[in-house]
């Protein structure tokens, strides 16, 4: 599996690109806010988009929706029910920003699930805290852990639903995976399971829970 990062916007989102290797059928994980920009990148290299697939509905990591359709007008989008939003908008750092719902033919996907995209078998785990419907895909020897599980620390919990006993032992489920694993981050750097067991204190702290 070939996995490019795109870093967007000014809280810098890491936007993931993944693909088999030699393929030009890819899955985007999280296309930050400038959906013209990832498209832009992808066309330029041959590339086609195949499916969105969202770790949770934060304004950061949903916005660049509408500029891929413009590019893939058929493009699958999927998110956890309880991240898609009420309504249209939702309110955060006051101010109000487009829910994932309001981008429309959105693909709910759960705990368990596993969506297949260009040929990669993307298996669904359910991590919630950072919101209620985050959650990381595990792919082959890789987790996509957006705003779950960082290098060195964790994601907030202040935000609204969020809540710090859930992430905790969102922290622990990984942590307790079997094996080793990259993990490509929402945001910062990347690091591997193994490393974040030995050195990070939150996930330490979430498997002595």
């Amino acid at each position: 599996m070939e996995i490019s990062v795109l870093r967007l916007g000014q809280i810098g989102t890491n936007c993931y690109i993944f693909r088999k290797d030699g393929g030009y059928q890819c899955g985007i994980v999280d296309p930050g806010d400038q959906g013209e920009q990832v498209a832009r990148w992808m066309v330029e290299k041959g590339l086609e988009g195949a499916a969105v697939l969202l770790t949770h509905g934060h304004f950061d990591h949903i916005l660049g929706i509408p500029g891929l359709r413009e590019e893939w007008p058929d493009l699958p989008v999927y998110c956890h029910p309880a991240d898609m939003g009420e309504g249209d908008t939702a309110a955060i750092f006051g101010d109000s920003f487009p829910t994932v719902r309001s981008f429309g033919d959105i693909t709910p996907y759960r705990e368990g699930d596993v969506v297949n995209v260009a040929g990669i078998d993307v298996e669904v785990l359910e991590t919630p805290g950072h919101t209620p419907g985050s959650v990381t895909l595990r792919a082959e020897d890789v987790l996509f852990t957006g705003d779950t599980l960082f290098a060195g620390s964790m994601g907030r919990t202040d935000l609204p639903g969020g809540d710090e006993g859930e992430i905790m032992r969102s922290l622990k489920r990984l942590g307790e995976l079997e094996g080793d694993y990259r993990v490509l981050p929402g945001h910062e750097g990347q690091s591997t399971l193994e490393r974040e067991r030995q050195g990070n204190y939150c996930l330490r702290a979430a498997m002595r829970g």
